[in-house]
């Protein structure tokens, strides 16, 4: 029995399997025979054109394919239809195909010319992103309680590539960092370099132990054979910068500017200290507005957070206001290095002095001698490195004058 069913089934499908041309011919031969007998019969000939137009459009794009890509009408079985969607989905080459419904069958036509069927990637959740160098210097405001180690330790860093691409703002003193205080920080570990007055690739490179080809980078934009600019910032990776202590000095009553007046070293430790309360202005601390040097984030070293005011060595310096100090002694590049407090969230710093002349915890007012000028710490010439900060946040202090 299962035999003879098969048989039937068989026969049905030869006898279901058209050629494009026995279609084509029987809707021609119908079409002629209704169009010999409805003759002149408008509407009749309308009302048929507009019930069978779907069925001729599909035949014109038959014809329209077949010509172009041999096309050939096959049947396909209910059984192929259902079949599942993830087995119709699988690598190997298919056919164009467009599906037509007719009774007892549906038939597709397929194409001679072979395409594949595209495969996607699903999308996944845990696509990782390659970590990619930063394309330039961003800057960094210090938080209370942070410190050079932290800071460095938030980008990857080591310490000292902090330090050495802040050498204006730390002066050498890392321990001196207060909040509010704005840090630059380089893509890369090494060095951020302002460039001086005179300074060629080749005695910058010297100068932080590295080839002179690793300035020319991607973040310079410097030309071989094209001088430097007074001013221009230049990173420079792997660069290693001068020894700097990231712990302030211990008491040393031999340091280099230490004068007698310098009864104590350091910052009075845990020591409560009081003094007078500010006056609310400041005065010329040179007793003079004249400049000598770097102004408060020049052009030519956008990175210099204090005024370099002219003095002869020697020279007086004066506290600026009223209030306690509470720092007097060497700080690395501010040489002979003072600090007052004057209690209104404003402080003063001084540095280069030739001698210092009061002591950590003594109380000053304002106008009052404070130090000598100097060139200690980084400086080229007799001059009063001059800052004030707000809250630890650097001012410019020709605002205050």
């Amino acid at each position: 029995m299962n035999k003879q069913i098969d048989s039937l089934h068989d026969t049905d499908l030869e006898e279901s399997t058209w050629t494009l041309s026995q279609i084509f011919g029987r809707v021609i031969a119908r079409v002629a025979a209704l169009v010999w007998r409805w003759g002149n019969d408008r509407h009749t000939v309308v009302a048929f054109v507009g019930r069978y137009s779907a069925h001729v459009s599909i035949m014109v794009l038959a014809i329209l394919v077949g010509t172009m890509g041999h096309i050939t009408l096959t049947p396909i079985s209910s059984a192929e239809v259902s079949q599942s969607s993830s087995q119709r989905a699988a690598a190997e080459p298919v056919t164009t195909s467009t599906v037509v419904s007719r009774a007892g069958g549906i038939y597709t036509w397929q194409s001679t010319s072979q395409m594949y069927r595209a495969v996607f990637r699903q999308a996944s959740p845990h696509t990782e992103i390659p970590e990619r160098v930063r394309l330039g210097v961003i800057t960094y405001t210090v938080q209370s309680g942070d410190s050079i180690s932290s800071i460095a330790a938030q980008f990857g860093f080591s310490p000292f590539t902090i330090i050495w691409s802040n050498m204006e703002a730390l002066q050498g003193a890392p321990w001196l960092i207060q909040p509010g205080l704005t840090l630059s920080i380089p893509p890369v570990d090494g060095a951020y370099h302002t460039v001086m007055s005179g300074e060629t690739v080749e005695y910058i490179a010297e100068q932080y132990q590295v080839d002179a080809s690793v300035l020319y980078n991607e973040w310079n934009g410097i030309e071989s054979g094209v001088p430097l600019l007074e001013g221009m910032q230049l990173i420079i990776p792997g660069g290693i910068g001068e020894d700097i202590d990231l712990d302030p000095p211990s008491s040393d009553p031999t340091a280099p500017g230490v004068t007698t007046a310098a009864t104590s070293w350091g910052t009075c430790g845990n020591v409560s200290v009081s003094g007078p309360g500010a006056m609310g202005w400041f005065v010329w601390p040179t007793g003079s507005t004249a400049v000598s040097g770097w102004y408060f984030a020049d052009p030519r070293n956008p990175g210099h957070i204090g005024l370099d005011y002219a003095c002869n060595l020697g020279d007086p310096i004066y506290a600026a206001d009223n209030g306690v100090i509470v720092y007097a002694g060497w700080a690395a590049g501010y040489g002979n290095h003072v600090r007052i407090e004057h209690g209104n969230g404003y402080q003063t710093y001084y540095a280069h002095f030739s001698s210092i002349a009061v002591a950590c915890g003594q109380p000053v007012y304002q106008g009052q001698l404070i130090g000598y000028c100097g060139s200690t710490g980084w400086s080229t010439g007799p001059h009063l490195h001059y800052e004030i900060r707000l809250y630890g946040v650097p001012q410019n202090p020709r605002l205050y004058e």
